[in-house]
């Protein structure tokens, strides 16, 4: 008897386990056309074209705990896209690497510089949010509007964010460090890149080491930008 006993507390406690504690959404990607985008510039409208054409080989990760969140391209070993097309698309998603969101700030990996450099920033806010609704793989979702603002020297372009949010999922994330809403963003649109969760696995033991952002170098707006003028040799 007590040889049961022992048997169903073993079995209690891996079906505990094997059902996992966190969640991970994963993502595609749509690069859309955008009017009189690279016109000027034969050889980036042809890499936007095939940006468009194979974005779909792609796909994000978004994987959530008590800790916060983790935001990364997911390696794919049978894709074959194009190593230059692969980078070229990634920048029109607005990815520079991986993202944690640790609830009060965001560390935003910056490949380019290296693999342990890192940019810190603020959680998204000042969202617009608005009545109207749309269903999301079953899931009932919220519009919320922002704005993604571009500086160049003293020009500044304003491009539209758009995400469609869900309150039924109460994670305030999503793709590329969008979030701060009462929500998980199951769809998000910056100007003509469109990330679209295809999974929602909720009990899910997939998990990222909180301990390994002790190995980091977080840089400030000026050292990232004298590092950036520095690789590229000006």
């Amino acid at each position: 008897m007590k040889r049961l006993y022992i048997i169903l507390l073993a079995l209690i406690s891996f079906l505990g386990h094997s059902q996992g504690k966190n969640t991970v959404v994963e993502y595609n990607l749509v690069i859309q056309k955008e009017e009189g985008l690279f016109d000027n510039n034969a050889d980036l409208k042809g890499m936007l074209q095939k940006a468009m054409s194979e974005c779909d080989k792609l796909t994000f990760q978004l994987i959530i705990t008590e800790n916060g969140s983790k935001f990364l391209v997911k390696e794919n070993l049978e894709s074959d896209i194009n190593k230059h097309v692969k980078m070229f698309t990634l920048a029109m998603s607005h990815y520079s690497g991986m993202i944690y969101n640790l609830k009060d700030k965001l560390l935003v990996q910056k490949e380019l510089l290296g693999e342990n450099i890192y940019g810190k920033e603020e959680l998204k806010k000042d969202w617009i949010l608005s009545n109207e609704t749309k269903m999301i793989d079953n899931y009932l979702c919220y519009k919320a509007t922002n704005i993604y603002r571009v500086t160049y020297g003293d020009k500044a372009f304003n491009h539209a964010v758009t995400a469609w949010y869900c309150p039924k999922l109460p994670y305030p994330y999503g793709p590329i460090g969008y979030g701060n809403l009462p929500g998980l963003i199951l769809e998000l649109q910056v100007r003509n890149a469109v990330f679209g969760a295809k999974s929602i696995k909720l009990k899910s033991d997939e998990d990222f080491d909180i301990k390994s952002l002790e190995k980091i170098k977080v840089l400030s707006e000026k050292e990232l930008a004298d590092a950036y003028t520095k690789s590229n040799g000006f």
